[in-house]
Parts: structure tokens; C-alpha cells; sequence
């Protein structure tokens, strides 16, 4: 982008005597011209500043306070649901260590995509710029296509606390929730949590597409999502997705499938329109008496063969989710239309927003089972594991096997590494039917081949342990994950 032109202020000899010494600095020639006035640094400038900011904020170290580490941020902030000061309040240990991939990040093959110039309603000015970049990391990864706004001058207006400054800030992309389409192949290995044993259908692979809705300032109920077919002239697909608050806490969501101690900041999960929860129609949905299923949607396999990994395909195209690309609408509400069926009909969302697959999860028949993440050992033996996840829990010690993409995928990293159980709740507690515990992560060791993770027993107020796996994932950061669970049930 090319600087502005310096104007060039001429004096002259219509101006009077005081306008003459401010604008000419004195006596001389009438017309004669000026010095220029120093004039402001270009657009380029302020994103490179910006830019030597934002690396050397993260260069050497995971910062401890949430205000070093979203210093970067304009007071009126609004980005995926978080203001700033909420970004702030809430930074801890857990997440600076699930972010310390950021420490070292270089941002590249930066440019310039819009910038808006403009008058805020107190007579202030405002510089908007939206600029495109990758973001890169020491472990190979890179979040290619990165869109951010940023903005100097004031932000009068955009809340009750604006900041002004010359230097760029970050703005946020003024979305009320945050919302996000991860695309994940998954294999999942099923045990008996009676003894540990392998299930009647030992193995499953699944391709999905995780609708990643979560409400950070507690305001929204529910959602409908929907897409196009990928059938020729079929109906299109939507969902209703609950908020886990409203399926924790109202009342009639007691003790109906999914009514669980939920956390604020869990995942929004689809009502079911069915018992088996295979129909995606949110026209149909019934929270209060079907309960509500899953935050993903997609196709299963247990046939690992050539048959069966091209039926999976095909299930799989025809649910829609298999293009980079493929569209999802998310009409954000904050009513009661998720007490009936079909009761978001006539309610006016509080936001939309349409967002693309970036990159759809790999074909089931590209790659190998043994591609997945997976434990290629685990100790003690199964059958112990499950007696600790009953009682008072243990460690588990297991040898890791990370991800393979297919050829031509991009490089992954390991993003998740857990244990977690959960439990119906003892005929003498109050609250949801579901007692659900805290993800505990696991530790890798320094030769990122083998790992410790702790599990816990029986969790508090629950009668007994009714469902436990170990997970782990890895990501591209592009929107894709493979991801491998061992669940007992």
C-alpha cells in the first residue's frame, strides 16, 4: 500500500499577519512555501510495529499475568465472545500451558487486506486495518490465512471505556460467541469397564465435523446450524445446539439424557430428533424429551477394508462435510425456542454467522488405521485400570504413537493428552443426573515417546463410575485433527 501524499501548505499574502506567523513562521516572500508538517507514519509502518510488538510479546517466555499477556489488545475488544478485561480475569496456569506453543511465533507473508479511515461520534478519528498473515511456530505448525483487525486512533463508541494511541491494537472480530468448525478423523477403541476387556465392536473409525460453539459471556441458549446436502436437490441439514448451561440448570432438562453438571465454558451439543440420534433436522429437535447428543456430526466404519472405508466415504459426502469450503450457518439465539419442537420458528437469532470448512477431514480409504494417534502400550493391565477408575484411581504409563497425515497433509502436533470419567449421580445428591469430572492431562516425557497420566476413581457424588476413556489428539492448526479415544463402558 502506498503512502498518502504530504500536502504541500503554500502561505499567502491574503492571510493575516497571525496566520502568516503560525502557518509561515514569519516574515517572507507571500508566496513562498512552507515546511510540510510532519506527517504521521504510514499504514505500512504501524503493521510492522505492530507486528515487531506482537513477537517480541511471546519471544522468550509464556507471560504469568493475563494483562502482559493480552496487553496487545484495545480496551474495547470483543473477539469469539471474550471482551478483553474477561480475558484478562480469567487467565491462569492451565492456559498458559496449553498456549506455550505460542512462545517464539513469527508472523509471515503479512499484508494489508482493507483500512478504514473514519469519524467517531465525538469528533475522534479511528484507523481500521485488517491485515492477513501466517502464524508460525516452533514445532513446525503454522495457522495459515490469519485475519485480524486492528485499529488506532480512538475506539469511542465501540464501548464504555475506548482507548486512544497512535500504535495499532487488536479489535477482536466482534463476534458475541465463539464459534468454529474443526474437521477430525478419530479411531476409537472400546473396552468393557467391567473388566476391561475388549467390546463386541472393538474398534470404530469416524470422520466428523465438530461444531466448536461455546458462550463465554453467558448470554446465548441455543443455536441452529445448517448446511447444504451434499446429495443433489436434498432438503439441507441443521442441528439445534443447546447451551450446556441451560442443559445443566433449567428445569426441564432434569434428569433427561445429557443433563449433566456441565461447565459454562463446555461445548454447545446438538437435541436429538431421535432416540439413536442419526437424524440432523433441527425443525424436529426435542431437548426436553430426547435430551441432547454430540458436538460433532459425521460417519462411522467398524469394516476396515476397502468396502468399507468407501461406504464411510460416501456416507460421509453425503452429509455434506467432506469439501474444504462447505458452508455452516450458525443463527445464534438468546430465547426459549429451545423448550419445543421446532420452537426457534418466528424467534430472531441475536447473530448469524456463516464460517467455511477450511480443511475437510481426510478420506477414511487415503490412510491407514496404524496412521492414527494411538497408546501402542499401556500399564497395568486394562483390568486394573478399570478397578482404579471405579475406586480411588492411579497412573497409567503409556508409549505413544503420533499422528501420520497422509501425504501432501500438513504437519502435526500433539494438542491434547487426557484421562476422564464420569458417573450417574447417587440417589442422595442433588443436582443434574450426570456427574461429570475435569479432564486430567497427561505428562510426555522428554523423549515425546512415552507419557504418565493420572485418572481418578469414582468421581464425588457419583453412585458408581459409568463411562471412562484416555484421549489424544493432534492438530494442524488448520481447522483438521486426528484424534484416538479408549473408552471404557
Amino acid at each position: 500500500m502506498k503512502n498518502q501524499p504530504t500536502t504541500l501548505w503554500l502561505c499567502t499574502a491574503a492571510a493575516s499577519a497571525a496566520m502568516a506567523l503560525v502557518a509561515c513562521g514569519g516574515g517572507g516572500g507571500g508566496n513562498e512555501p512552507s515546511t510540510p508538517p510532519a506527517s504521521g507514519p504510514s499504514t505500512q509502518e504501524l503493521v510492522q510495529k505492530y507486528v515487531q510488538a506482537n513477537e517480541a510479546l511471546l519471544a522468550q517466555r509464556m507471560l504469568d499475568s493475563g494483562a502482559e499477556r493480552y496487553s496487545l489488545l484495545d480496551t474495547c475488544y470483543l473477539g469469539n465472545g471474550s471482551t478483553k478485561a474477561m480475558l484478562v480475569s480469567n487467565w491462569n496456569a492451565t492456559q498458559a500451558q496449553n498456549s506455550a506453543y505460542l512462545v517464539g511465533r513469527k508472523m509471515a507473508n503479512v499484508q494489508v487486506l482493507a483500512e478504514r479511515k473514519t469519524t467517531n461520534a465525538d469528533g475522534s478519528a479511528r484507523h481500521e486495518v485488517d491485515i492477513g498473515y501466517d502464524e508460525q511456530y516452533t514445532d513446525g505448525t503454522a495457522v495459515l490465512g490469519q485475519v485480524e483487525t486492528l485499529v488506532a486512533g480512538s475506539t469511542s463508541g465501540a464501548c464504555a471505556t475506548p482507548q486512544t494511541g497512535e500504535a495499532l491494537r487488536v479489535l477482536g472480530n466482534r463476534r458475541v460467541v465463539n464459534v468454529g468448525l474443526v474437521s477430525r478423523n478419530r479411531l476409537q477403541v472400546f473396552r468393557k469397564l467391567t473388566d476391561g476387556q475388549p467390546a463386541a465392536t472393538e474398534y470404530q473409525l469416524r470422520r466428523e465435523v465438530l461444531f466448536n460453539l461455546t458462550d463465554p459471556s453467558k448470554t446465548t441458549t441455543y443455536a441452529v446450524i445448517s448446511w447444504a446436502s451434499g446429495r443433489a436437490g436434498a432438503a439441507p441439514h441443521s442441528l439445534k445446539l443447546l447451551s450446556p448451561r441451560i442443559a445443566r440448570d433449567a428445569a426441564e432438562m432434569q434428569g433427561v439424557s445429557g443433563n449433566a453438571n456441565w461447565t459454562d465454558g463446555d461445548r454447545f451439543r446438538n437435541c436429538r430428533s431421535n432416540a439413536d440420534n442419526s437424524e440432523a433436522n433441527a425443525a424436529t429437535a426435542d431437548c426436553t424429551k430426547l435430551g441432547f447428543g454430540t458436538d460433532a456430526w459425521g460417519s462411522s466404519v467398524t469394516r476396515f477394508d476397502v468396502e468399507g472405508f468407501a461406504a464411510g466415504d460416501t456416507r460421509f459426502a453425503n452429509w455434506g462435510l467432506d469439501k474444504a469450503g462447505a458452508e455452516v450457518t450458525f443463527a445464534i439465539h438468546a430465547d426459549d425456542g429451545w423448550k419445543t419442537v421446532n420452537g426457534q420458528q418466528g424467534k430472531t437469532p441475536i447473530a448469524t454467522y456463516t464460517l467455511k470448512v477450511k480443511n475437510a477431514a481426510y478420506p477414511l480409504a487415503q490412510f491407514s488405521p496404524q496412521a492414527y494417534p494411538q497408546f501402542l502400550t499401556i500399564s497395568p493391565t486394562e483390568a486394573e485400570i478399570v478397578a482404579a477408575f471405579k475406586t480411588g484411581g492411579g497412573t497409567a504409563q503409556v508409549e505413544l504413537q503420533a499422528a501420520t497425515p497422509p501425504a501432501g497433509g500438513l504437519p502435526m502436533a500433539r494438542s491434547s493428552l487426557y484421562s476422564f470419567r464420569q458417573g450417574a449421580k447417587a440417589a442422595s445428591a442433588t443436582g443434574p443426573a450426570t456427574v461429570r469430572t475435569a479432564s486430567m492431562p497427561g505428562t510426555v516425557g522428554a523423549d515425546g515417546k512415552t507419557a504418565s497420566i493420572p485418572f481418578g476413581g469414582k468421581p464425588d457424588g457419583a453412585a458408581a463410575t459409568s463411562y471412562a476413556e484416555f484421549g489424544l489428539t493432534y492438530t494442524d492448526r488448520n481447522g483438521r485433527e486426528m484424534h484416538y479415544t479408549l473408552q471404557y463402558q
